[in-house]
C-alpha cells in the first residue's frame, strides 16, 4: 500500500512540474495569433489528464500549485498576469468539475469547458479591476478560441492518454 502512495506522489509531482515547465515554454515561444488573451495553453492537457486518472481532488491541487509555481517563478504572486491566471484557472476548474461530477462528458467537452471558462474569468477579473464594463465585448473573441484550442487540447490529451494508459495502469 506504502508502495502505492509514493508512486502516485511521484506521478503527481512530475505531472506538476511537466505542467510548469509546459507552461513556461509556451509563454516564451513567439505568438501564432496576435490577439492578446489568446493562447493555447498546453499545460492544460497535464490537468485533464490528472483528472482523468486521479480525479478531482488530484486535478484542483495539480491546477492550483501549477499557477502558484508559474506565478513564483515568472511574475510575481501580486502581479496583474497572476491574477487573471488564478481567476481563469478558478472558474474553469468550477466548471469542469461540476460537469464532469453531473455528466461524464468526453475529453473534448471538458477541454472546450476548461478553455472558455478560463477566458470569462480572465474578463470578469478585468472588469472587476479596471471598471472596464466594455471588455465584455472581448468575450466573443475568447469563446471562439477558447472552442478552437480546447478542441485542439482534447485531440492532444487523447492521443497521450493512449499512450500512457500502458504505463499509468
Amino acid at each position: 500500500m506504502r508502495n502505492n502512495s509514493t508512486k502516485k506522489i511521484v506521478r503527481l509531482s512530475l505531472f506538476l512540474a511537466l505542467g510548469v515547465v509546459l507552461n513556461i515554454i509556451e509563454s516564451m515561444l513567439p505568438v501564432l495569433i496576435p490577439v492578446p488573451g489568446v493562447k493555447l495553453g498546453i499545460a492544460n492537457t497535464i490537468g485533464l489528464i490528472v483528472l482523468y486518472y486521479y480525479g478531482p481532488k488530484e486535478y484542483t491541487l495539480i491546477g492550483f500549485l501549477r499557477v502558484i509555481l508559474v506565478a513564483l517563478l515568472r511574475t510575481g504572486i501580486g502581479s496583474i498576469s497572476f491574477i487573471l491566471s488564478l481567476s481563469g484557472w478558478l472558474l474553469s476548474t468550477i466548471f469542469v468539475l461540476l460537469i464532469h461530477l453531473i455528466k461524464k462528458v468526453s475529453i473534448f467537452g471538458l477541454s472546450m469547458s476548461s478553455a472558455v471558462m478560463h477566458g470569462v474569468g480572465q474578463i470578469i477579473m478585468v472588469i472587476f479591476i479596471y471598471s472596464l464594463p466594455e471588455m465584455i465585448n472581448y468575450l466573443p473573441i475568447l469563446i471562439v478560441s477558447g472552442i478552437i484550442s480546447g478542441n485542439v487540447l482534447a485531440l492532444l490529451c487523447s492521443e497521450l492518454l493512449k499512450k500512457l494508459d500502458k504505463v499509468m495502469r
